[in-house]
């Protein structure tokens, strides 16, 4: 039996152990956790091993079910999201376009550029 805090053994309530999700679910470390709660770091992972394992996927199904029904709602950031995350196996990917510039346009954009300010400069 691990001993602390005097001597008296730890002994995990239906409330603590909510604490302990919740930190869990909010991406508290466990140094933090084990801090708040007041015991080591044996006696957490002893007495929380299942909420350790289990909060932080309790916490992505509720956000995912809440994203998944928002998404069906016709919200369509949540759209997106859901399938920028879940729809990459069926081809929902965000592509990336590089594009580049030559020399030739590099030397048009800075004769725009010389042609706006001396615009601005007569203007004001």
């Amino acid at each position: 039996m691990v001993l602390y805090n005097g001597g008296r053994p730890h002994i995990p309530t239906p409330e603590l152990k909510q604490r302990v999700c919740d930190l869990v679910m909010s991406g508290a470390p466990i140094h933090i956790i084990c801090e708040i709660i007041g015991i080591d770091d044996d006696t957490l992972r002893k007495h929380y091993k299942f909420e350790l394992v289990t909060a932080k996927t309790v916490a992505i199904e509720r956000i995912g079910k809440t994203v998944y029904q928002q998404a069906l709602d016709g919200d369509s950031k949540a759209q997106a999201l859901y399938l920028k995350t879940q729809g990459a196996s069926q081809g929902w990917v965000e592509k990336q376009v590089i594009e580049t510039t030559t020399a030739d346009d590099t030397k048009e954009l800075k004769d725009k550029l010389k042609e706006l300010e001396a615009k601005f400069e007569r203007d004001y």
